[in-house]
């Protein structure tokens, strides 16, 4: 859990998200963004692997803006490379 409130602080800064919405908001898009990213990539740690903590909070911000959709079209061919690295690295 206190990986994720690492993430929870770093997507409020990052992304300018207003003290007025609540962590518990930001901690469950994290939650769904890491339950789709550990199906299309089983096995990686985002606390070792900077580009699956870059695509969570990415995805935590278009879930806050309510464009999930948007972040697997722009987001595709990244998260591509990141499932191909993870194979080479194997």
């Amino acid at each position: 859990m206190e990986e994720f409130e690492k993430l929870i602080e770093e997507v409020r800064q990052e992304f300018h998200i207003p003290p007025y919405f609540e962590d518990e908001g930001i901690l469950r898009f994290l939650k769904e963004g890491k339950v789709q990213l550990d199906r299309l990539n089983p096995g990686r740690k985002m606390e070792e692997d900077g580009m699956y903590r870059m695509l969570l909070k990415n995805y935590a911000n278009y879930a806050y803006h309510g464009k999930v959709h948007e972040f697997w079209k722009n987001y595709g061919n990244t998260i591509l490379m990141w499932q191909l690295g993870s194979e080479i690295n194997a």
